[in-house]
């Protein structure tokens, strides 16, 4: 949503009494009268007798008069406790009387239409319409020259009128003949209509309202009192991503009776005059900035340009020029999640606790991200799937699992721990929080697992068969694509694919997984440690991943036990024998295909495994069909030959029909 300052209404209502509209369009008429009288008053052959406030210049009996009139239209409004939006603004961006005065100035060129020609009398020169400092300082400015000093002092750079671009002039600089001029934001905002300041919409966005986790307060809390007494306030908020930074920085805004805007400029964009015009809105909009701390320059500029309160949040804590109160927070454990999902749904929510549990064990949203999918309404738990899988979807590809549990054709042992993974993944939340295993193993809950085995043997089968026993998403990394030779590289790829993994509680598959693991070796040189950098790196992610992390490589013999006993589970996946190739046979041809006798104890005797065995079947039914006769030994046997020739191997011939 757009940042937009929030005045009153263009219009109320229709009653019988005058509207704030039309109360504030009296009220500047009133102004605009007493600026007419000014004027005339300078136009006056004979010297005005020193009859006003004191130390100002004089001023004649309508001047006075006009000026009382206008004085009352703003206190009557201020009484009803709605007032004119140039006491709005006098208050927001504390002007002093003469700055107030010098923007009623600057309004009358627009709604006078003799100021043109009343400027050019008094100046004996072309008709300009455009107020200027010589006038203002004419009209508006105390007698004598400390009167004028002051005068020009709230018309410098630095002070509010021009700091926040309340009046504009040419080029930035303002001569006494410059014109001073309003844009359209501040003209509709002093005559009571409603607009948006177009040149921050495209990067000034209101925060999205969210739960604040409870163990930040405190935190919050001690963070808001050091900015109490701060003239511009910076905070800096450090956290890992969906730690709650943003709900923090609202919560702390909050303290300070403020909202919360997310500033996000472009590249190269972020001007001193944009800035102003951002520290304009925010006053206005009675808002806090938000920016990302990555930009330590966009940084320091709103610190030193602007008087809102400025909040960065970073994941590390960024380098800037000067010292700033910080808040470090920590990531959020599951009961966080779990906090959060019951605050935002509400106690009327007809989710279950069963099912908030699962949702906050799995799925590792922050705050904002939680009510934006409550908003969306629907399943939830497809919500979040969806909104999880997206970021991942760019840096590896989905599998949707196609496998189950009857699918398999392994030994007893290996089925067993695969199917010890599923349970250790399901029963996270129970063991590790109800159980009060959380408080022995602080670090390394991730659920790392490594299939090793030959080629075919089943290993993304098995990744296929667990996600989708546990409901989850299925991502396949090749990290021979993810490895690089530049240092460094290889760290910050695996980086991405984790961080963009970790709110979605998906089975992350690493496919060949000996790419990485290959380059394990004594250290001889700066190549070695490097490469031996990498694979701790990738381990280390993997037990800090909240999800499950499956290894799959060719070369278990490439590992040593170091890295072995990092890993929660190594499975050795086997080459089938020939009892598990013929039962491997048999699920292969599916029911619905017509096919005669085949003789699964011959076929079992072929040396080859199960990713094999699917191919030559399917090629064997497209021999089949191509020749309209139901699958037959000879089918197979033709399909087969030519699996064996794809893999050198030699094909022998078990059955007459192979030939």
């Amino acid at each position: 949503m757009k940042v937009a300052a929030k005045p009153k209404p263009e219009r109320e209502p229709e009653t019988d009494q005058p509207t704030w509209y039309d109360r504030n369009r009296l009220a500047i008429e009133a102004g605009l009268a007493w600026i007419d009288a000014l004027l005339d008053d300078r136009l006056a052959p004979v010297r005005l007798p020193r009859e006003t406030e004191v130390g100002s210049a004089p001023r004649s009996p309508a001047a006075l008069a006009a000026r009382g009139a206008y004085d009352r239209a703003r206190e009557e409004m201020l009484r009803a406790g709605e007032p004119a939006p140039i006491d709005r603004v006098s208050a927001l961006f504390r002007l002093s009387p003469f700055e107030e005065d010098v923007l009623l100035l600057a309004l009358a060129p627009l709604l006078r239409a003799n100021f043109a020609s009343l400027y050019a009398q008094i100046h004996g020169r072309a008709a300009l319409d455009k107020a200027t400092p010589h006038l203002a300082m004419a009209l508006l400015a105390a007698a004598g020259p400390e009167g004028e000093a002051r005068a020009w002092e709230r018309l410098s750079p630095e002070a509010p009128l021009r700091r926040f671009l309340l009046v504009e002039s040419a080029d930035r600089t303002l001569t006494p003949l410059t014109a001073i001029t309003l844009d359209e934001r501040v003209r509709r905002l002093l005559t009571g209509e409603h607009s948006e300041e177009p040149r921050t919409q495209p990067m000034l966005f209101e925060a999205e309202p969210a739960s604040f986790p409870e163990r930040h307060r405190a935190g919050v809390e001690r963070l808001a009192v050091r900015l109490e007494t701060a003239r511009r306030p910076l905070a800096v908020i450090v956290g890992p991503k969906r730690s709650g930074r943003a709900a923090a920085a609202a919560a702390l805004a909050a303290r300070f009776g403020l909202g919360l805007a997310v500033f996000k400029p472009r590249p190269f964009e972020p001007t001193q005059d944009l800035v102003a015009l951002v520290g304009r809105e925010a006053v206005l909009g009675g808002l806090a900035l938000m920016v990302d701390a990555g930009q330590p320059d966009v940084v320091a500029l709103l610190h030193h340009r602007i008087d809102a309160l400025v909040i960065a949040i970073a994941e590390t804590r960024p380098d800037l020029p000067f010292d700033v109160p910080h808040l470090r927070l920590e990531a959020l454990d599951q009961a966080d999640h779990a906090a959060l999902w019951r605050e935002t749904l509400g106690p009327g929510s007809a989710e279950t606790d069963e099912r908030i549990d699962a949702l906050a064990d799995q799925f590792r949203f922050g705050p904002g991200e939680i009510a934006a999918i409550v908003a969306e309404g629907g399943d939830l738990r497809q919500s979040c799937r969806d909104r999880a899988g997206r970021a991942l979807e760019e840096l590896a590809e989905r599998i949707v699992p196609r496998y189950r549990w009857d699918d398999m054709v392994m030994p007893a042992e290996i089925l067993h721990d695969l199917h010890a993974v599923t349970a250790q993944v399901r029963h996270r939340s129970l063991v590790y929080v109800k159980h009060g295993f959380a408080k022995k193993l602080v670090r390394g809950r991730g659920v790392s697992v490594l299939l090793s085995g030959p080629s075919g043997t089943g290993k993304t089968m098995a990744a296929e068969v667990i996600a989708g026993e546990l409901e989850l998403d299925l991502f396949r990394i090749d990290l021979s694509g993810v490895v690089s030779k530049y240092i460094g590289e290889t760290e910050k790829n695996l980086k991405a694919v984790f961080d963009a993994a970790e709110a979605s509680g998906a089975v992350l598959f690493f496919d060949e997984a000996d790419a990485l693991f290959g380059k394990r070796s004594e250290v001889k040189d700066s190549h070695d440690r490097y490469a031996n950098i990498e694979v701790s790196y990738l381990l280390q992610r993997m037990e800090s991943y909240g999800g499950l992390a499956i290894l799959a490589t060719n070369m278990k013999g490439h590992l040593d036990s170091a890295f072995l006993r990092r890993l929660r589970f190594a499975i050795d996946i086997p080459f089938p024998d020939a009892a598990l190739r013929r039962a491997i046979w048999m699920k292969a041809f599916p029911e619905e295909t017509p096919k005669a006798a085949l003789d699964f104890d011959a076929l079992a005797r072929l040396d080859i495994a199960g990713g094999n065995i699917a191919v030559i079947a399917v090629n064997a039914a497209f021999l089949a069909a191509a020749e309209g006769v139901p699958l037959a030994m000879r089918h197979v046997a033709r399909a087969a030959r030519a699996e064996f020739r794809k893999l050198d191997k030699e094909f022998r011939m078990f059955w007459p029909e192979a030939s």
